[in-house]
């Protein structure tokens, strides 16, 4: 009988405690994982509705630039580029990045590891793009539920990771996890958005010019989060991959899905662009392809080797 082992006895009892006082901080999960897909929800659908107001005014800058401005929509008053370049965002959300988050969520609640760590993976891109549009829109009557949305996702994530069993993930990991594979993809990911971030910004530093990418805007905001958000995290993604720590095999696919998902939207975003514009970025869009496709198959392997540990398996 399985329940004369001691340390299988041990485990159950450690389970069984770990869910009474993981109770509350489950019901936080609940109850802001609800809320973001609601106001999320609301927020897409405002931004998609946007796609069909397509007006817009020419103004000069107070740095000399002649821009065009969106002049219609919830994202009136924001460089016209960055609104056609920024609702298929919203689109790529409504399509896939709400549903994933609903559906990783239905997982993690029947505690599943591979559901689980989609769900952080959901819930850090959510943060990540309403950090981006809180900051990078001009103010509209969505700032607050952009400020609400990536509030309630930081919360969300920091709940879920504490809440995260890691001795129970290294007992599910297989000896077939690509580690190699998905540090070196972590590193070249983080190399590739630094080397992109310095490019575009490095040309003006110390003139004060905005650069090229940046014409209309106040700031980078686009550059500041990929390089004070994203490159580090794959950093530390990778380091902790190589060092074989716990916490890595957590992380992986979690930066995975974060990554797909910022990918996915820059894809759309560009395609759209393209359309508008007349003028297609197929390099960028090619290299974005690649990308996922990459993180979708390296993505599936990690998932596959991440068993759900067994009390009868023992």
């Amino acid at each position: 009988m399985w329940w004369s082992n001691p340390r299988i006895r041990a485990l159950y009892l450690y389970n069984v405690s770990a869910t009474r006082t993981g109770r509350p901080l489950r019901r936080l999960v609940i109850v802001f994982t609800v809320l973001i897909l609601a106001l999320s929800l609301s927020a897409s659908i405002a931004g998609v509705l946007s796609y069909w107001h397509d007006m817009s005014r020419t103004i000069t800058t107070v740095r000399g630039e002649i821009v065009e401005f969106q002049d219609a929509g919830v994202y009136r008053h924001s460089p016209h580029a960055f609104v056609t370049a920024g609702i298929p965002w919203d689109f790529a959300r409504l399509l896939i990045g709400i549903p994933v988050l609903l559906a990783s969520f239905v997982l993690y609640l029947r505690k599943s590891m591979r559901g689980t760590v989609v769900f952080i993976g959901s819930v850090a891109s959510f943060l990540y793009q309403y950090l981006l549009w809180t900051f990078g829109w001009a103010f509209n009557g969505f700032f607050l539920i952009y400020v609400a949305v990536f509030s309630l996702s930081l919360c969300t994530l920091a709940l879920v990771l504490a809440e995260v069993d890691l001795r129970q993930v290294r007992e599910g990991i297989s000896d077939h996890f690509p580690v190699v594979t998905a540090a070196t993809f972590s590193f070249a990911m983080g190399a590739g958005l630094l080397f992109k971030c310095l490019a575009e910004i490095a040309p003006t530093i110390g003139s004060g010019a905005m650069p090229p990418v940046g014409k209309g805007f106040y700031t980078m905001v686009d550059q500041g989060l990929d390089l004070g958000l994203l490159v580090p995290l794959c950093v530390l993604v990778g380091v902790l991959l190589l060092k074989r720590e716990t916490l890595g095999y957590v992380l992986t696919p979690a930066a995975l899905m974060l990554g797909m998902t910022v990918g996915l939207s820059v894809v759309a975003g560009e395609l759209m662009l393209g359309f508008s514009t007349g003028r297609m970025n197929a390099g960028g869009i090619a290299v974005f392809t690649v990308f996922l496709g990459a993180a979708l198959v390296l993505l599936v392997k990690a998932l596959v080797n991440m068993r759900q540990p067994s009390l009868r398996a023992r």
